[in-house]
């Protein structure tokens, strides 16, 4: 890829879709340090050092493997009579996608991929469940090897941005470099594996990986039976959507009980949706969503994200529809209080945002093409953005997520302002389709964790 190429492709780039969530949470660490109550999860919020970022060119094929092929046209349709609001009413399954890879030699948009390996022409991806880690962040070894099971081989690290259909095609071919890979104990080797390492240090490491690509899930039992929670669950903890939102890390420990329990049974019954970005963008009020960190009695930790109004959202899979009234016994088991008006905001409410966002303009003429926001550092330590946003519209008395937003990608980076400093965040209003017509709009950005504010308007 040449130097034209190349800048072509990273002004086109499209990144994977839990970006805006994953560097939120980043940056929420970094401004929270470990003061997190209670035990310490480990998570993966971002690729490790050794996984690489692979570019998928415009022109992407899905990689067809052995065992890893997609349905038949037609046979992975789903149809809603009604809306996600109201309910569903009939499905016919839902197919997770695939892995893409590039063609050679071909530049064009870009994708992030997620660290992966090759196994008997399955593709594993890095799971969002992992292990519990001790306080320091360290994994507790003997915990790993209580689940580790038979030696399966090592992965290579033969994949990269340039490589072709036929490196995807080898036995352990991978981006995170070597590794050993092992069965786990109680789960389907066809669907989870992990990927184990010991040091010369004494330190060891342990990932989960996952292989859905291209699996039909006609209800929810045809995928959390393979999560292996029911009759697992050792405890959870969960976070409000305010909490998660602005960093406060308010995680609590939940009940067990028979709430529970119906609920893990309606996970079983579930209807599978997918993925749905509206969902995502305009449920964020303050009771809107809840984070569930069910902890199993293996010691692996599965997040589950929950939507009022009875879905389930997992990041393999997508959105589950649930039985209303067990997911309404649950989610009443984790009262939420309203807090004060724009809490986390750059408002006055009594959280300590130690910076300013503010507009050059706040009014504007129709097809203004660029908006400016000056952030100003007014504290002691750096603080850190990235390039995403959101632009709300004022509609009877409510604010709503633009049409143009969910359409958006941005390049993955995250960028810092010294204390003291003031730099300027440039909105290319052009990218927006449709374009943003008269009326009264906020610009919304996450800023060290925190959600701030600027309302402009646009005049004709």
């Amino acid at each position: 890829m040449n130097k034209d190429d190349y800048v072509k492709a990273m002004n086109e780039l499209k990144i994977s879709e839990d970006f805006k969530d994953r560097t939120a949470m980043k940056m929420k660490e970094a401004r929270m340090g470990s003061t997190g109550k209670n035990t310490a999860v480990y998570r993966r919020l971002a690729v490790t050092a050794a996984g690489l970022v692979i570019l998928v060119t415009a022109g992407a094929m899905v990689l067809q493997l052995p065992g890893n092929e997609l349905p038949e046209k037609g046979n992975n349709t789903f149809k809603v009579e009604g809306s996600l609001d109201t309910g569903v009413k009939e499905a016919k399954g839902i197919t997770i996608p695939t892995v893409e890879i590039p063609e050679a030699n071909n530049s064009g948009a870009a994708v992030r991929m997620r660290p992966l390996f090759v196994y008997k022409g399955h593709i594993y991806i890095q799971s969002s469940t992992a292990f519990e880690a001790s306080e320091s962040g360290a994994l507790k070894n003997d915990e790993v090897l209580a689940l580790r099971g038979d030696y399966l081989g090592k992965t290579k690290g033969s994949i990269d941005e340039w490589s072709s259909q036929k490196d995807y095609e080898k036995e352990f071919a991978s981006t995170i470099g070597e590794g050993k890979v092992y069965t786990i104990k109680g789960y389907d080797s066809s669907h989870r594996l992990m990927v184990y390492n010991e040091y010369q240090d004494g330190g060891v490491s342990c990932e989960l990986y996952d292989s859905f690509g291209g699996m039909t899930i006609m209800s929810g039992e045809d995928y959390f039976k393979l999560l292996n929670l029911k009759g697992n669950v050792a405890s959870y903890q969960w976070e409000s959507y305010t909490s998660w939102n602005n960093g406060m890390k308010e995680v609590q420990d939940g009940k067990a009980g028979d709430a529970l329990e119906a609920f893990l049974d309606s996970l079983y019954t579930a209807v599978p949706i997918g993925d749905n970005t509206d969902m995502m963008t305009e449920n964020t009020e303050f009771d809107s969503q809840k984070f569930v960190d069910i902890k199993t009695k293996d010691k692996l930790i599965t997040t589950l994200r929950l939507f009022k109004g009875g879905y389930v959202y997992d990041s393999q899979a997508g959105f589950f529809k649930v039985d209303d009234q067990a997911f309404q016994n649950f989610w009443d088991t984790m009262p939420v209080t309203e807090p004060s008006a724009g809490a986390g905001s750059n408002e006055d409410t009594g959280v300590s945002a130690s910076l300013d966002f503010t507009l050059t303009k706040a009014s504007l003429p129709v097809g203004t093409k660029e908006l400016k926001a000056l952030i100003k550092n007014n504290g002691s330590e750096d603080i850190f953005y990235g390039a995403d946003y959101s632009i709300e519209k004022l509609k009877g008395g409510d604010w709503k997520v633009v049409p143009g937003i969910a359409d958006m990608a941005f390049i993955e980076i995250a960028y810092s302002a010294a204390p003291g400093t003031e730099q300027e965040f440039t909105v290319d209003l052009s990218r927006l389709k449709p374009s943003l017509k008269a009326g009264s709009y906020r610009l919304v950005k996450n800023i060290n964790g925190q959600t701030f504010y600027a309302e402009f308007e646009m005049k004709k």
